[in-house]
Formats: structure tokens, C-alpha cells, sequence
């Protein structure tokens, strides 16, 4: 989702650089990567904390309790060692962690303003757009997925799918958790309210170069088709081949208007995948990311209010 003046600048801040094919040791953005931890010693960076409240413009009122609660992934998840000796073991180890806050000091007036408007309307309301990840196992030789509803309610504005290694999803030195191929897959469409996305049905075949529609699917759900200034530097080479094999599916009208709401829509939300080949020994993972509607309040007191139907 990200340009590729952000992946270039603030993100690399935070470790990040940007691979031009996944899960490749000759990848420029890896080698980056090893150069700025080997022999380094203690290596210190700094990120957003990527939740849904702090994903919206609005600050918190005063005299709120956050706590915050992080659980680090296993390191085999964490780390690329590609050729690493069998009998070397890897360790993420975190030494410090600290949150930077932004603190506004409001003029008395204003701050008089704001509690006396808490207590009139008794609920102060932040819309925000809340992210949901599900993933499904699909069993080895198969040429489907099996049936699956992956949400049950509310309806999402839009979602994206890519097939993962399952090995490589459990955490694995030696394969990237984000290296999404295609798998010789033909067909993937999303269930939704008696409609199908894309109405027209996929006939794919990566092998052959036939994928340019769900590419360009990819890029109208970013919004990167619709304006000649910004760009995610996916190719289309780094799609068909590269692990960057990311399906894109726009649900809503508003999908890309984080300052537009749509009336809730009750539905179920199905995902269909067919294969030219039968999927490899081990299996895979459908990992699915889809972004919802979200109104999170707070009462006079100060208590939180989620109406979370996800």
C-alpha cells in the first residue's frame, strides 16, 4: 500500500527495506537488511505501532488509560537466514522497547469546551477503519480450497489474499513468511450478498502470462490506477513470479475514502480458489486481510466503547 518514496525514507527506520523479489539472498532490499544488523552490534529502530486507534487522525481525550500489550512471533518467523549452517540457531532478542506519545496542551477555554461537549452528547465517537487477518489451511494435492466462509457479519469495504508456504507460514529460517506465489492457481473469486468479485471469472495461467487482469485488479484496489503520482513499485514481473502474487478485491463503493461510511451490510464473506496443479506436499495458507468500518467511542467516564460485529 505504501509508495515508494515511504519505502525508501521513513521506513527504513523501522528495518524495512523494500525486496524486489521475496525470499531471493540476491534481493537488494535482504542484502540491505544484513548489512544493517551484521556486526552492528545492538540495532535500534523505530516504527508506528500499526493498531487500528492509532491508525485514524484523532487523539485521545485526556485522563485515558491505555495499555499496551506486544507479543513478539517466534524467531523463526523473524528472521531470513537462507545460508545459515543446519547447526547454527538465530535469536530475536528485544533489549528495550518505549513508546514515543504525542502530548497536546489545550488552552483552558478549549479544554472547558471539549468536557462540557463529553457531557452533553455523553459519547465521543472515533470512526475509524479496522483491519481484520484470517487465514485457512489448504490441504496438499488438491485443485480447490475447501468451502470456507471467512467472515460471518459485517460486510468489508475491501480484501486481499495471497497463498503462503505452509512451512514458511509456521516460521522457517529458510523461507520468507511474505513470499506469495501463485501456485498454479486459475481461478479466485469472493462470495458477498449473492454477488461474485470479479464478475467476470479469472482464467489465469501464470506460466503462460496470463494474470495482467488480477494485476491490474491488485492496483484499482490500491487506488494506484486511478492518478499518475503514486505507485507501490509492485511490476508486473515482481507479480507473476517475485512473491509479491497478492490478489485484490474492492467490496465497497467508498472502499478507498477513509472519511466515507457505508450503512452496515450483514453479510457472509466467501473466498473460492481453483489450481492447474494439485498444491504441494505440505500444504498452503490463504492468508486474507480485509478492512471494515469502525466506530470506537468513549463515555464521560472515559470508557471505551467498541461496536466490534466482526
Amino acid at each position: 500500500m505504501y509508495g515508494q518514496e515511504i519505502k525508501d525514507s521513513t521506513l527504513t527506520a523501522a528495518g524495512f527495506y523494500h525486496d524486489t523479489a521475496i525470499g531471493d539472498m540476491s534481493s537488494l532490499g535482504f542484502q540491505k537488511r544484513c548489512l544493517s544488523v551484521h556486526g552492528q552490534g545492538d540495532v535500534q529502530v523505530a516504527a508506528n505501532i500499526s493498531i487500528d486507534l492509532m491508525n485514524q487522525p484523532r487523539v485521545l481525550l485526556n485522563s485515558c488509560n491505555v495499555k499496551l500489550t506486544v507479543y513478539p512471533n517466534d524467531s523463526k518467523f523473524l528472521i531470513e537466514a537462507f545460508n545459515r549452517d543446519p547447526d547454527t540457531e538465530f535469536r530475536f532478542k528485544i533489549k528495550d522497547v518505549y513508546a514515543l506519545v504525542n502530548e497536546f496542551d489545550l488552552a483552558d477555554g478549549l479544554s472547558n469546551a471539549l468536557e462540557a461537549a463529553v457531557i452533553e452528547h455523553k459519547l465521543i465517537q472515533y470512526p475509524m477503519i479496522s483491519s481484520q487477518v484470517r487465514s485457512f489451511y489448504i490441504e496438499p494435492n488438491r485443485l480447490d480450497a475447501p468451502a470456507n466462509t471467512l467472515f460471518t457479519s459485517k460486510m468489508p469495504r475491501r480484501i486481499f489474499l495471497g497463498l503462503v508456504d505452509a512451512e514458511a507460514y509456521n516460521g522457517s529460517y529458510e523461507k520468507s513468511p511474505f513470499n506469495f506465489q501463485p501456485h498454479g492457481i486459475t481461478d479466485i473469486h469472493v462470495d458477498y450478498c449473492g454477488m461474485s468479485v470479479p464478475g467476470r471469472p479469472f482464467s489465469l495461467d501464470f506460466k503462460k502470462n496470463k494474470f495482467i487482469e488480477a494485476y491490474i485488479q491488485l492496483q484499482e484496489t490500491l487506488g494506484h490506477t486511478r492518478n499518475n503520482f503514486s505507485c507501490n513499485s509492485i511490476s508486473t514481473k515482481m507479480f507473476k513470479e517475485d512473491g509479491y502474487t497478492i490478489f485484490g478485491f474492492e467490496l465497497s463503493p467508498v472502499a478507498q475514502d477513509n472519511s466515507l461510511f457505508e450503512l452496515v451490510r450483514q453479510t457472509n464473506i466467501s473466498v473460492r480458489l481453483n489450481f492447474r496443479d494439485k498444491t504441494p506436499e505440505g500444504g498452503l495458507y490463504c492468508v486474507v486481510y480485509a478492512e471494515f468500518d469502525q466506530i470506537f467511542s468513549l463515555d464521560a467516564l472515559r470508557n471505551p466503547i467498541i461496536d466490534s460485529i466482526v
